[in-house]
């Protein structure tokens, strides 16, 4: 129907002054997103497990998606985005906002106060939310256990050139995002050992531990739904106690309307499908 207006992914910032204006419709639902921090688990401070937990512990992820993003997203609680419904572990709690316990943790580690971590921030990308705000934020938190974090800000396609080869001799943390429309695709190509950059794979972090690579190639190969549910939230498990990244937010799929739309429904796939709407 002509004059129908549909705006996808509206920016945190905009998403307000349509909520709070009676002639126009928001649509929110979950979407199959993971905004997270990549940890180089390889050398530094984060190559100990005891570290990467005391990051999640150290950022206040509730400010960042209640303040910062204004809503528009939640608490993440591991690799797999709530909107896969089938493969998501909902035992799983967020790690909380915890920075005594990050101090702990730390003290525990042997980490010296004052520990330097560079980290790699992006202007803006795919999925990439409101990266600049979020990232002063978690470099605010961090700080505030005892770190001293240093932010090296780059535009999109000169950031991915710098994270996807790697954070090895480079980097402690880079922020990263990712959309999919299966709950297979960001740990296979993300998590796995063999998807460690030299392998050609998206493993910035290098992280590693075998029954995660186990777990995620017998659900590759699995024919019965059910059966791949159970090896991914093994895997969700796993992920989460190794914390080879922060898990910070799953941004919420949005789009507005004009109130004299009915009938638009939100697609996990992020397809727009209008065959049923009007405009009354």
């Amino acid at each position: 129907s002509g004059g129908i207006d549909l705006m996808v992914e509206v920016p945190p910032d905009n998403l307000k002054q349509f909520r709070d204006n009676a002639d126009y419709k928001v649509y929110e639902q979950a979407g199959p997103h993971l905004w997270f921090l990549i940890l180089n688990a390889k050398e530094g401070p984060f190559a100990d497990k005891r570290v990467r937990q005391a990051a999640n512990y150290a950022i206040n992820k509730e400010a960042i998606v209640n303040d910062v993003l204004e809503g528009t997203a939640d608490v993440a609680a591991g690799p797999t985005p709530p909107a896969f419904a089938w493969a998501y572990d909902e035992a799983l709690d967020p790690y909380p906002y915890d920075p005594e316990k990050a101090k702990a943790l730390l003290a525990e580690a042997g980490v010296a106060e004052g520990t330097e971590l560079t980290f790699y921030v992006t202007e803006g990308g795919s999925g990439m939310l409101d990266p600049i705000p979020m990232g002063t934020a978690i470099q605010a938190d961090l700080n505030a256990v005892g770190f001293d974090v240093k932010i090296e800000t780059y535009e999109w396609n000169t950031f991915l050139g710098e994270v996807n080869p790697g954070l090895e001799g480079k980097a402690d943390m880079a922020e990263m995002a990712w959309m999919t429309n299966d709950p297979d695709t960001l740990p296979f190509l993300a998590l796995r050992t063999e998807a460690w950059p030299d392998a050609g794979g998206f493993n910035s972090g290098y992280y590693s531990n075998p029954a995660v690579d186990e777990l995620l190639e017998k659900a590759r190969v699995a024919t019965s739904q059910d059966e791949r549910a159970a090896l991914y939230r093994e895997m969700q498990a796993l992920v989460q106690e190794d914390a080879p990244w922060v898990f910070v937010a799953n941004w919420k799929q949005n789009a507005v309307s004009s109130a004299s739309v009915d009938n638009f429904a939100l697609e996990p796939s992020f397809l727009l499908l209008l065959q049923d709407v009007v405009k009354n």
